[in-house]
């Protein structure tokens, strides 16, 4: 870096111990404390839904990785390690996801599938979605605190849309009570939780994982918004060092 100084990033989210290592060797030092708190859900009913979808070929749509992280839970759950016999009936889902981190998480998951369109933001991927003419109903694997813009967009466009609720947010918010030069904030949940019981000092630069969180902290602050290159935690990072090292 072109001076001495060590830049200081409080982490809305927890930071992979690889990635604040290789930060602090940059001058960057990040602090992870969450802000939220998600559960994914398991009911009779969801694991019923969930395990008739399987049978189907059915075009589905994920833009979080905690919702694929619930819906891998559900599957373990509906074929525990053992048991194939059922599995090569599945004849996987056509999928619609956000890039980055998302689609690196459904593809480790065991569930049959073909990605068929991803975009950086829920808005661009129902735009996707609209070009590809797809007709519905598509299932859309969400949270209880979903945007509406995925939806709205669809549904305008007379394409149905069956949401599916698989995971539950819970705000975890925490008064910092320290001055940092840069927040990461992933999500819109993050944003509200964290300004609920803080302030940010002039100086402190927020870092949004994109357009969606970025719009969130508008509504909230003035102070410098730099959006993510892309949407997993790596590019967060190195999005924030590229910054603190050409500030100067």
């Amino acid at each position: 870096m072109p001076s001495n100084k060590r830049y200081r990033i409080l982490s809305t989210r927890a930071v992979d111990p690889e990635l604040v290592s290789s930060a602090a060797e940059q001058s960057v030092d990040i602090i992870p404390q969450t802000f939220i708190s998600t559960r994914p859900l398991v009911t009779d009913s969801l694991l019923q839904q969930v395990q008739q979808l399987l049978k189907e070929k059915a075009t589905v749509v994920f833009t979080s990785v905690n919702a694929v992280n619930s819906i891998q839970n559900l599957y373990s759950r509906i074929f525990p390690a053992g048991t194939v016999t059922e599995q090569v009936n599945i004849p996987g889902w056509n999928v619609y996801c956000l890039e980055g981190a998302t689609k690196e998480a459904i593809s480790r998951t065991a569930i049959p599938n073909n990605i068929t369109g991803t975009a950086a933001n829920a808005a661009m991927l129902a735009q996707i979605i609209v070009r590809n003419e797809e007709k519905g109903p598509l299932v859309f694997f969400c949270g209880d605190r979903r945007r509406d813009e995925l939806p709205d967009i669809l549904r305008q466009r007379n394409i149905g849309l069956n949401e599916v609720i698989v995971y539950e947010t819970t705000e975890t918010p925490a008064v910092t009570g320290e001055t940092y030069d840069g927040i990461f904030f992933l999500s819109p949940s993050a944003v509200q939780s964290f300004f609920s019981v803080n302030h940010l000092k002039q100086h402190t630069v927020c870092f949004s994982i994109g357009p969606t969180t970025a719009a969130a902290l508008e509504q909230h602050t003035n102070n410098k918004i730099i959006i993510s290159t892309g949407q997993r935690m790596t590019d967060m990072v190195q999005t924030a060092i590229f910054y603190f090292n050409n500030i100067n």
